[in-house]
């Protein structure tokens, strides 16, 4: 072997190492697009996470369930109360319940008297039924869930940001594709 041939060994190597590539593909494509993917992945789960309450931007909140005037007396009639079901809450919000009905009105273990309102903190994330004497059916809904964190938004955004590269990697290649096809014009 000569020493021009060694010379060209490594550049046969690398030559062939990109003949096995797709003549479409671009490392540097591929880069790019993913980074934008990631900038994008994050832009829209920061807006997803302010909107939907993360605890870094939303804090708890008090949400309140108003017992009305008159709730025992539809339900001795037979008739359904205009309370909802089923209550949804996130982590660390508290529940209020005010009873302006003339009756004691219990949910769960919590009795709460005419006039009177009661906090209920939700501390941590559960999914129950209740029994209450505010509804026919006699039983409440509460679904706590978890406030989102910091690992969440991370994992979220990889999640979001790798398809959306991979999207602008594909779009980017054909319209690249398109330009070097002399037959396309």
């Amino acid at each position: 072997m000569t020493a021009a041939e060694l010379h060209l060994a490594p550049a046969r190597v690398a030559r062939g190492l990109r003949h096995r590539l797709p003549g479409w593909f671009s490392g540097r494509v591929l880069a790019g697009s993913l980074v934008s993917g990631f900038v994008m992945g994050a832009m829209l789960v920061a807006v997803a996470w302010t909107s939907f309450g993360a605890e870094v931007v939303a804090p708890p909140r008090d949400v309140q369930l108003t017992i009305p005037r008159g709730t025992a007396a539809l339900l001795a009639a037979g008739k359904p109360s205009a309370i909802p079901s089923q209550i949804s809450l996130t982590q660390g919000d508290r529940l209020v319940l005010v009873n302006d009905d003339v009756v004691t009105h219990t949910i769960g273990g919590w009795s709460v008297k005419p006039g009177m309102a009661l906090t209920i903190a939700a501390d941590s994330p559960v999914a129950s039924v209740f029994a209450c004497s505010i509804h026919r059916s006699g039983s409440l809904g509460l679904i706590v869930t978890p406030r989102p964190g910091l690992v969440d938004g991370i994992l979220i955004t990889i999640l979001v940001s790798v398809p959306i590269g991979l999207v602008l990697f594909a779009g980017t290649t054909v319209f690249r594709n398109l330009e070097m096809d002399p037959e396309a014009a």
